[in-house]
């Protein structure tokens, strides 16, 4: 298989030990440790696998090239089970024993949160790639704190209502919406951010109603929906129970349109939800397109390494590479492995990325902001014959390329 380039010609270089050590050195030098974290097993585990599958596709392509500074990459992966306290004890565990310099990771808002602050506290550069709730870059941002260790490559709760209400009110038409969400920080975080929008678009849902995590059956939720002239359904929650919403729309024989966040883009939602889940939209950064080399390459390299036939989330996959791809070149441009010198450099990257999935960044943070995505960045997936395509073909031909985050 040919493989595809994975850094730039100087990052090359320099990874290649061309910085003055002799070979012996190099080889001599302790591996640099990164931590990857998500929920492996549990509910959330199309996120968590997807999460170390894309970092470990990473170490393949930085290690092939000798690391970074002369010294190769060694990641510490760990499973937070989907739960807060876990999280944290895992986070603890990293900075107290693993002496990890930078993390990646976390899937659920509710075990980010807690987890960010003991790295925050610990100057332990955080690169947040599954959980989107809008408060966890937000909550380390000053006043609360001088300056902020926790930064973000995946897509914002306070973008994906924009992008999710775009596609049903200005590309659809429709107006008449039914709000269903989970009782999770994840989906109070994200119904609030919907409503938000509505707001600005002075657009009164027609509905707003919850369910608990875990909850099989969503038919009085729906049935209240259809009673009070939904026209279509947008949802905020964890991809089993947004396959719950989908089949209990099957049993009331409700064909609206259904659309949610990036979780319904997972293998999860599309297994439970079966054939009702062809025709959902979910608001993604990243597609599996085989039209795209880039994104293509990807894909097969990831399943080689992984020894999988699949992706269970690409989202979080691509996003955990981007994530570990930015922490190396801060490095490189720090010229250092501590901390507070990552965390400046990653908040005025001087390169462009050639070799990141998602986008090419330029310059994806800044001291006052650490959300790499931007909204042009996120775009409308369509579940088609079990897959997730692109909803709207402009998109599938723009590419990561005029997807860039604009400075």
């Amino acid at each position: 298989m040919q493989k595809r380039s994975t850094c730039s010609v100087i990052f090359c270089l320099t990874a290649l030990g061309a910085s003055g050590f002799s070979a012996s050195a190099l080889a001599e030098l302790p591996p640099i440790k990164i931590g990857v974290i998500g929920p492996i097993t549990g509910p959330s585990s199309d996120m968590g696998l997807s999460m170390i599958g894309g970092a470990r596709v990473f170490l393949a392509d930085i290690n092939q090239v000798g690391g970074v500074l002369g010294r190769k990459i060694e990641l510490v992966e760990r499973d937070d089970l989907a739960k807060p306290d876990v999280g944290a004890a895992m986070a603890k565990e990293m900075i107290e024993k693993d002496h990890v310099i930078a993390v990646v990771g976390f899937g659920n808002t509710g075990v980010a949160l807690p987890a960010a602050k003991l790295f925050q506290e610990a100057k332990i550069p955080l690169i947040v790639t599954g959980a989107t709730g809008a408060t966890i870059t937000k909550s380390f941002m000053p006043p609360a704190y001088p300056v902020n260790y926790i930064f973000r490559t995946s897509a914002s709760d306070a973008l994906q209502p924009i992008v999710i209400l775009n596609d049903v009110i200005d590309r659809r038409k429709i107006d008449k919406i039914a709000v269903l969400h989970d009782d999770s920080p994840y989906g109070q975080f994200g119904k609030q951010s919907m409503m938000t929008e509505l707001e600005r678009r002075k657009i009164k849902p027609v509905l707003v109603e919850s369910f608990k995590v875990g909850d099989q059956d969503m038919t009085t939720q729906l049935q209240h929906a259809k009673d009070d002239g939904a026209q279509a359904i947008v949802m905020y929650c964890l991809a089993p129970e947004g396959a719950m919403v989908v089949k209990s729309a099957e049993k009331l024989k409700m064909k609206l349109p259904i659309v949610g966040p990036w979780g319904m883009s997972q293998q999860t939602f599309i297994d439970k939800a079966g054939q009702g889940a062809e025709g959902v939209r979910s608001s993604v950064t990243f597609i599996e397109n085989e039209l795209s080399s880039v994104s293509n390459q990807f894909s097969l390299t990831y399943r080689n390494v992984n020894k999988t036939n699949h992706i269970p989330s690409a989202v979080a996959a691509a996003q955990t590479y981007d994530a570990l791809r930015l922490i190396t070149l801060a490095i490189f441009q720090a010229n250092s492995v501590d901390g507070v010198k990552i965390k400046d450099a990653l908040e005025n990257l001087q390169v462009h990325t050639t070799s990141t999935i998602v986008s090419r960044y330029f310059k994806p943070f800044s001291p006052t902001d650490h959300e790499a995505i931007a909204l042009n960045m996120i775009v409308m997936g369509e579940i088609r014959n079990g897959k997730v395509a692109y909803a709207y073909r402009e998109d599938a031909s723009s590419g990561s390329i005029a997807r860039t985050k604009k400075n």
